[in-house]
């Protein structure tokens, strides 16, 4: 056998001595509930080792556990495709041929068993309609041999022909980063829960945390085996049982998958290329489907992308929208069949497993997709940039987004950094420059829209200017956007109001009364100012109008902002400021009472913004209940 671990399993139809094989190459029989002894068949995987480095996984052939053979399928390296000899090929045959090629089953034998049922002639007649079967597909060149489970005849080939075919295989890829999609869950006296995979990705050591999804629940490894053996570490191409800490056995099950932490999230939409099936029938727009991916099965709808309809034969980009939360990658294979009656209709490669909200007149989306479809890996690192809601993405986001080792991901982010095409926000996040340029274009054109149809307003606060850009859009991006405006002279920023740096107020004739009107209001209010919303209703003017128009007077410096909703005219804050100096000279410190009486008895509301004010300016000093002078103040 070959150094690394692989994964055998076996497909075929119903009762044409799958198990009986497995037996007979290992001796484990792998029929292990009550009901399969019972019934005389497979319903559930089973599992046996062959050798110390490889796993056969034994599926079941009838048809109402198709399910279970796709979950035993799509982890697998190499297929015992099983054909009886005195049956030939049958509907389930054809049927889990069709899932290997649509799982991207890459290697295979031909096995045709109960050799000693048939005689020679009839034997090559069933070969013969086996390689009318497998034509075009990966299996046309596959050997072909036939073997007795019952008199052993050829099985010691049959082993030393998958040794052969287990050492030329090429090694599975690996994302480095942990996916073990789960198919079976228990309990094991002594142990607590077991869950049982196969290693798609990466490694894990006992005592290492893993993620459960699409829970999104953390847990700790307790312990971990390998051929029934405990190890220390399971990787890529292992089968691998893992004890995990603090979960009870009905919380994981088959169709859960356990995954590095903080790498993946639940979605209940899909994005990817579907190949239907030529016997199929017209897929439309939202129909229901059984979607198989990885050990899941999951009730979805699927819509096509481009076409009204998916004809039998053809292939197509779709989406799909779960009835449940599931995980996935990008570019796991995935087979759909009808929903009822249950027969498979199709499959194909996950190319977005979180993509954007699904609009069907997005022109961009099928370039989008047509891009992810592409192996390029710096292309796909750009386009994920591109298209990332929050505009940010950081290099665990763009490891699992992508599909590639995170190691992968950060040469191609150091090579895009020194062509400058990316630009580092914080400590994790990067943004492309042409994002960044884009976003920025997007802030000025709103803005300008926006002081066209509100030429009295100074501006917009941070918080508003987000709603004018896309939801999702990072607060860190956003700041960026600001900071890169303003430094470029394209933006700038008045009393926390963001504004084109060409922007100017324009007052009605109207507006500039009122304005006035304020201005002289609120000095003779002097020290007691009243609300924006009294000052409107003083001046019988609209409160909105007037809140414009005081920001304008603050802008303009006739009038200081204490704190919300508190407005003083500018000259009656310098008197204030003179008195309190004058004050500070002669005492070296003041108490707020004493303060209130130098402004005329003003009351606390607005004695302490004031004294707020001048400590922000550095006038005072405040230690706990009085103030000494600031160090704007030079005695």
């Amino acid at each position: 056998m070959s150094h690394r671990h692989i994964i055998l399993g076996t497909a075929g139809h119903i009762d044409h001595g799958k198990t009986a094989l497995v037996k007979a190459l290992t001796g484990v029989d792998t029929d292990r509930l009550k009901e399969e002894k019972a019934r005389g068949l497979t319903i559930d995987l089973g599992f046996a080792h062959l050798g110390d480095q490889a796993t056969i996984i034994d599926v079941p052939g009838h048809e109402k556990f198709i399910k279970n053979m796709v979950a035993g399928v799509s982890t697998i390296d190499l297929v015992l495709f099983v054909v009886a000899a005195d049956d030939g090929v049958m509907p389930q045959t054809r049927e889990h041929f069709d899932i290997l090629n649509l799982l991207q089953v890459k290697s295979g034998i031909i096995v045709i068993t109960k050799k000693d049922l048939v005689d020679d002639d009839w034997l090559e007649l069933v070969k013969e309609d086996v390689r009318q079967l497998v034509r075009g597909s990966f299996l046309e060149s596959a050997p072909i041999i036939a073997v007795s489970s019952v008199t052993g005849e050829n099985i010691d080939v049959l082993k030393r022909m998958i040794q052969e075919h287990v050492a030329q295989l090429s090694p599975r890829p690996d994302r480095g980063i942990f996916w073990m999609p789960v198919d079976r869950s228990f309990v094991m006296k002594g142990f607590g829960t077991v869950v049982t995979g196969s290693v798609l990705s990466g490694s894990v050591r006992t005592g290492d945390e893993v993620e459960q999804l699409p829970q999104g629940r953390r847990l700790r490894v307790r312990g971990l085996q390998k051929h029934g053996k405990p190890v220390g570490q399971v990787q890529v191409g292992d089968r691998a049982a893992i004890n995990l800490q603090g979960i009870a056995r009905e919380d994981i099950e088959r169709g859960h998958v356990l995954a590095s932490p903080g790498y993946f999230s639940a979605t209940r939409h899909l994005q990817g290329k579907l190949r239907l099936l030529p016997g199929a029938r017209p897929l439309i727009s939202n129909a229901r489907i059984r979607l198989h991916l990885g050990t899941a099965e999951i009730i979805a709808r699927v819509r096509p992308i481009g076409v009204r309809s998916i004809e039998p034969g053809q292939e197509a980009y779709v989406h799909f929208t779960l009835e449940k939360d599931a995980a996935a990658r990008r570019l796991d294979p995935f087979v759909i069949r009808q929903y009822s009656p249950p027969h498979t209709i199709g499959g194909g490669v996950i190319l977005d497993a979180n993509p954007p909200p699904y609009r069907r007149k997005d022109p961009t989306l099928l370039e989008r997709l047509q891009s992810l479809e592409k192996e390029d890996p710096e292309e796909l690192v750009r386009e994920q940039l591109f298209a990332a809601a929050a505009g940010l993405m950081t290099e665990e986001q763009l490891a699992s987004r992508t599909g590639m080792a995170r190691e992968t991901v950060r040469d191609i982010l150091r090579q895009l950094r020194e062509r400058d095409e990316i630009i580092a926000i914080g400590k994790k996040n990067v943004v492309h420059r042409q994002r960044l340029e884009q976003e920025l274009q997007t802030l000025c054109d709103r803005l300008a829209e926006f002081h066209q149809q509100h030429p009295t307003r100074i501006g917009l606060r941070k918080a508003e200017l987000g709603h004018l850009l896309s939801a999702n859009l990072s607060p860190l991006l956003l700041d960026t956007l600001i900071e890169t405006g303003k430094t470029r002279g394209r933006l700038r920023e008045d009393g926390g109001y963001i504004a084109l740096a060409g922007h100017e107020i324009r007052l009605s004739p109207e507006q500039q009364q009122l304005k006035e009107a304020l201005a002289r209001l609120l000095q003779e209010q002097a020290f007691a100012p009243e609300s924006p919303e009294a000052l409107a209703a003083r001046l019988k003017a609209p409160a909105e109008e007037v809140e414009t128009l005081l920001e304008v007077l603050v802008l303009e410096g006739q009038v200081v902002r204490l704190d919300e909703g508190i407005f003083m005219h500018r000259d009656r804050v310098q008197q204030a400021e003179r008195a309190l100096i004058t004050h500070l000279k002669q005492f070296g410190q003041i108490t707020v009472p004493e303060f209130k009486k130098l402004i005329e008895g003003a009351s606390r509301k607005y004695a302490i913004p004031l004294l707020n004010y001048f400590d922000a300016r550095e006038i005072t000093l405040r230690e706990g209940d009085v103030r000494h002078p600031g160090a704007a103040l030079n005695f």
